[in-house]
């Protein structure tokens, strides 16, 4: 007699699943399930999720954006989201530009150096590409703790990121987003780099980091009109980053905000940047 398999009882997922990473269709299922644990707050998880299944009403949700004058730098910056944790308040160092790994500005004899963009950045930043914080573990993550290994042991001018995500889901400035970020090594130029804290090869990212990430990527695509998505290790590939526990989202994060995938959006600068050291993460 053939062995039945006893009947699964369909229970409701409250949390971000651990262990493995899921299959596509189980991360699928596990965001569609999200929209109903939350209830009310115009950031709740449920409300931003449920978002997601009114794809059809998404144009409505872009914010206005309102160019602003910058002097000496470029005019096409919009305003940060209000929700957004700007530098001054996590005792952001400034940029120190004797770094020895970023080689004072940039020039066409250094084209690794610190390099401010000019012109529209909306025609700049084509690709979002996302990290993970290792060693920096997610909870207890901060923005200064990852600054001071970008300044102290990689010896870089500043954090090497333009945003990063806290495991509470909060959304920090990184580096000003007018300047050529550090971290894809040899294709900074034009990527937006955003770090979530957490080791995520050893731990998964929280449910908040998934959603604020999500909103992140929606805000960039409407004020930069981003098309591509992509993890470090696409671009970097003797890297993990961001781990093998948040990779699936990638491609579910790339699907629901209509992007493409991998490293096919990035357009080589005229003065080729060159990898330098170790890559990140």
């Amino acid at each position: 007699m053939r062995n039945v398999p006893p009947r699964r009882t369909r229970q409701r997922p409250t949390a971000m699943p651990v262990g493995k990473p899921l299959s596509r269709r189980e991360m699928l299922a596990w965001l569609v399930s999200l929209s109903a644990v939350a209830a009310g707050g115009a950031c709740s998880i449920g409300g931003l999720l449920a978002f997601l299944a009114r794809r059809a009403e998404s144009a409505a949700l872009i914010p206005t954006i309102t160019p602003q004058l910058t002097p000496n730098l470029t005019p096409t910056v919009p305003p940060l989201p209000p929700d957004v944790i700007p530098r001054s308040a996590w005792n952001a160092l400034p940029p120190d530009h004797t770094a020895a790994e970023e080689f004072g500005f940039a020039s066409a004899e250094n084209p690794t150096g610190w390099f401010v963009y000019s012109g529209d950045l909306a025609a700049i930043y084509t690709t979002a590409v996302i990290h993970h914080s290792f060693p920096i573990l997610r909870d207890g993550g901060t923005m200064r703790a990852l600054q001071d290994i970008h300044r102290n042991t990689r010896q870089w001018a500043d954090i090497g990121y333009h945003f990063g995500i806290d495991g509470a889901g909060k959304v920090y400035e990184g580096r000003d987003i007018r300047v050529r970020g550090a971290s894809v090594a040899g294709y900074n130029t034009g990527s937006l780099g955003i770090v979530l804290m957490g080791n995520f090869e050893q731990e998964a990212p929280s449910s908040a980091q998934v959603v604020a990430l999500q909103r992140l990527l929606y805000w960039l695509k409407g004020a930069y009109r981003l098309t591509h998505l992509a993890g470090h290790y696409e671009f970097n590939p003797t890297t993990v980053c961001p781990g093998r526990n948040m990779r699936p989202y990638i491609g579910i994060l790339t699907e629901s905000l209509g992007l493409q995938r991998g490293t096919g959006g990035y357009v080589p600068p005229k003065v080729q940047s060159q990898p330098v050291g170790a890559t990140c993460c």
